[in-house]
C-alpha cells in the first residue's frame, strides 16, 4: 500500500505501483490461452474492463487512504512526533514515483499494458505484506516507496481500459471519442467514489487495534485483483500493446499536441490539487461547524458524479467546445468561493464547482487520449508532467494560505481560467492535426 504519491491521482487526479519480468528479453511471449487474431468473446471482454476499472480503483484507494492519518500513524508505530518525518516521507514516495513512472511506460513499448499490470499487482502484493511488518520508520519509507514504483504499473490499467473500449465500440458508435467516453466516465465516478472510500478507509486502518493488519490486508486485495485478472486473459486472445495517435501526423504537430494536452491536465490537476488543503479551515472561519464544513468538502464530489449521465449528450452537443466551456464553468465555481462573503454563498460556489469538474474531467482526459491514444509511453510521459505539477500545489496552498484562507481557490480559478484560454487558442491546430486511433 503506497501513499499519496501524487496529491490525487488523476482520472490524477490526486491521484502508485517488482515481480519476475513477464518474459525475458527476446523470449516467446506467454500465451494466455486463448489463440491471437480471434474476435474477444464478449463476456470475458467485459469481464476484463471490470476488473481494469477495479485495479484502477484499488490504485486510487491504496495511493490516498493513508495519507492524511500520516502523522497519527507514525506516532502510533515508531513513537515519532516530528511533523517533517511526514514531508520526507512524501518528498520521497512522489520522487521515486515520478522516476518510476516513465520507466513502466518504456517497458509498455514490448509488453502489453495488461501483462504490466499483473506484475504491478504482484510487486504491489508482495511490498503491502512487507509494509506491513517494517520495524523502523527508515524501513517503512524504503518499503513505501519500493510499493510507490510498483503501484505506477496500475496506472497502465487506465490507457488498457480505454483501448477495450475503443476496440469493442459498436458500429454505431465509430466515433473515437464516442467509444473513449464510457471508458472515461466511469473512471471519473471511480475516481469520485474513491475518494471518499479512501478516507474512509484511511479512519478504519487507524482505528484497528493494530494498524499494520490493515496495511498488510491490501496484499489480498492486489491478489485477488492479479487471480481475477490472470484468469480473465486466459480466455482472450493475447494482448498487445496501445497504439500512438495517428503514426500519420507530423511528429512535430503530434508532439505539439502532447504538449498541449500535458499544460491542460497540469494546470487542471494543479488547480484541483490546490484549492483542497485549506478549505475546511476557511469553511469553518466563516462560521460553520467542521462537520459541515467537511459535508461542503465533498459536495463538488456529489455534483459530478451527478453530471455523468449528460455526458455523452454534451459532448455531442458540444464537441470541442465543451472542454473550454467546462473549464470555465468550473473556474467561475471556484472564483465564487474565493469571493463568498458567507456559507450560502460558498455552498453555491461548491455545486457550481461541481457540475462543471464532472465535464471538465472528461472533456480532459478526452483530450488526453486524443494525442497519445492508448500507448503506454505516450500516456506515461504526459501523467508524468502532470504529477511532477501536482508537487508544487501544496507548497503554493500552504504559503496563500498564509495570507489568506479562500486565496488558494483564487488561484485554482486563475489557473483553470488560463486553461480554458490555452484550449481555445490551440483549438484551430488541434482540430487540422486530430489524431486518430489504432487498434490491435
Amino acid at each position: 500500500m503506497s501513499i499519496d504519491t501524487s496529491g490525487a491521482p488523476t482520472p490524477s487526479a490526486d491521484p502508485a505501483p517488482t515481480a519476475p519480468a513477464a518474459h525475458a528479453a527476446g523470449a516467446a511471449p506467454i500465451s494466455t490461452g486463448a489463440p491471437t487474431g480471434k474476435p474477444a468473446p464478449a463476456a470475458p471482454a467485459r469481464h476484463l474492463r471490470g476488473i481494469l476499472i477495479a485495479v484502477i480503483a484499488l490504485y486510487l484507494v491504496a495511493e490516498t487512504a493513508l495519507a492524511p492519518f500520516l502523522p497519527q500513524l507514525f506516532t502510533r508505530l515508531y513513537d515519532i512526533t516530528d511533523t517533517s518525518a511526514t514531508g520526507y516521507y512524501l518528498w520521497i514516495c512522489r520522487i521515486i514515483g515520478l522516476a518510476a513512472l516513465p520507466l513502466w511506460g518504456l517497458a509498455a513499448r514490448r509488453w502489453p499494458p495488461q501483462r504490466l499490470v499483473l506484475i504491478g499487482l504482484l510487486a504491489s502484493a508482495a511490498c503491502d505484506l512487507a509494509l506491513g511488518l517494517a520495524p523502523t520508520y527508515t524501513a517503512f519509507t524504503a518499503l513505501s516507496a519500493a510499493s510507490v514504483a510498483a503501484n505506477c504499473s496500475l496506472l497502465l490499467a487506465y490507457p488498457a481500459l480505454i483501448s477495450e473500449y475503443s476496440r469493442h465500440a459498436t458500429e454505431g458508435q465509430p466515433d473515437s471519442d464516442t467509444a473513449r467516453l464510457a471508458g472515461i466516465r466511469a473512471i471519473v465516478a471511480v475516481f469520485h467514489l474513491a475518494s471518499i472510500a479512501a478516507t474512509a478507509t484511511g479512519a478504519a486502518v487507524l482505528a484497528l487495534p493494530e494498524p499494520r493488519l490493515g496495511i498488510s490486508a491490501f496484499a489480498l486485495l492486489d491478489l485477488l485483483l492479479f487471480a481475477l485478472l490472470l484468469r480473465t486473459l486466459r480466455h482472450l486472445p493475447d494482448p498487445e500493446p496501445g497504439e500512438r495517435a495517428h503514426r500519420d501526423t507530423p511528429r512535430r504537430a503530434w508532439l505539439l499536441l502532447l504538449a498541449t494536452a500535458a499544460l491542460i491536465g497540469i494546470a487542471f490537476d494543479f488547480a484541483i490539487s490546490v484549492s483542497r488543503p485549506f478549505f475546511t479551515t476557511h469553511a469553518t472561519q466563516l462560521g460553520t461547524s467542521t462537520t459541515i464544513a467537511a459535508a461542503l468538502f465533498l459536495l463538488p464530489s456529489l455534483a459530478a458524479l451527478a453530471t455523468l449521465p449528460a455526458a455523452r449528450h454534451c459532448l455531442g452537443r458540444y464537441g470541442p467546445h465543451l472542454l473550454p466551456a467546462a473549464l470555465a464553468v468550473t473556474a467561475a465555481g471556484l472564483a465564487v468561493q474565493y469571493l463568498a462573503p458567507g456559507l450560502a454563498t460558498l455552498a453555491a460556489g461548491r455545486i457550481l464547482f461541481g457540475l462543471g469538474l464532472g465535464l471538465a474531467q472528461i472533456a480532459v482526459e478526452l483530450r488526453m487520449f486524443r494525442a497519445t491514444g492508448t500507448a503506454g509511453p505516450a500516456f506515461t510521459a504526459v501523467e508524468t508532467f502532470r504529477s511532477a505539477a501536482l508537487i508544487a500545489a501544496p507548497l503554493t496552498a500552504a504559503t496563500a494560505a498564509s495570507h489568506d484562507l479562500a486565496l488558494p481557490l483564487g488561484i485554482a480559478a486563475a489557473a483553470l481560467a488560463a486553461a480554458a484560454l490555452l484550449t481555445l487558442l490551440t483549438r484551430s491546430r488541434t482540430t487540422t492535426h486530430e489524431p486518430k486511433d489504432t487498434h490491435a
